[in-house]
């Protein structure tokens, strides 16, 4: 069994270069489905907000891959493995975000990725909510936007919320965004499970 992305070995050796390497290559992603019914509202709210642009939605699991990637994922050192760069390039990742164009070869500073605690994710979804796209806002109070955010982290995180990372990112990171204001990406890491569901956002006047 590989050791887990949530647990530390403090024992395990620190990873030679070519370990690193090597890994990146060896990390087996499967596609597997987003099926709760929790996140609909927020769906429906971003698909009619949103309406020159919309959103995507995906869930990657990793069914195989070696110690040295958990060695770095456990000790929370994403940057230095350099890991939504070579998990956005994998071709299965690529694939199962089809519609947003990523390029072959990401480049590391693309992304922009920006770190967020999970236990603001629900803030974060209810202000994306709130302000809407470029013609359409939401048209409920802030509480009902708050309490469809929360129903939706909830489903997400399972309140394990020790277990998520959130990295953020506002640029344009494809051709898919259409670099006005609007641009969003979430992409939420599971450590117990080694799952990455990614959420993109765009819209443009």
């Amino acid at each position: 069994m590989p050791r887990s992305w949530n647990e530390i070995d403090w024992d395990a050796d620190v990873p030679d270069f070519a370990e690193i390497v090597a890994s990146r290559d060896q990390i087996v992603w499967s596609q597997v489905p987003v099926t709760e019914p929790a996140l609909e509202p927020l769906l429906r709210q971003l698909a009619a907000t949103h309406v020159n642009g919309g959103y995507l939605l995906a869930r990657f699991r990793a069914v195989a891959y070696p110690d040295a990637t958990a060695w770095y994922l456990s000790r929370n050192r994403f940057a230095d493995y350099h890991f939504l760069r070579f998990f956005f390039s994998d071709a299965v990742v690529r694939e199962g975000l089809r519609d947003l164009k990523i390029p072959e070869k990401p480049d590391d500073g693309s992304f922009e990725e920006q770190w967020a605690g999970s236990l603001c994710l629900d803030g974060l979804l209810a202000g994306l909510i709130v302000n809407g796209g470029a013609y359409k806002a939401f048209d409920g109070p802030a509480r009902e936007a708050k309490a469809i955010a929360t129903a939706a982290v909830e489903a997400l995180t399972q309140n394990r919320f020790e277990d998520f990372r959130v990295d953020i990112s506002h640029a344009p990171w494809t051709p898919w965004f259409h670099d006005i204001a609007w641009d969003i990406t979430y992409v939420l890491t599971d450590l117990a499970n080694a799952e990455v569901t990614v959420l993109c956002v765009t819209d443009t006047d």
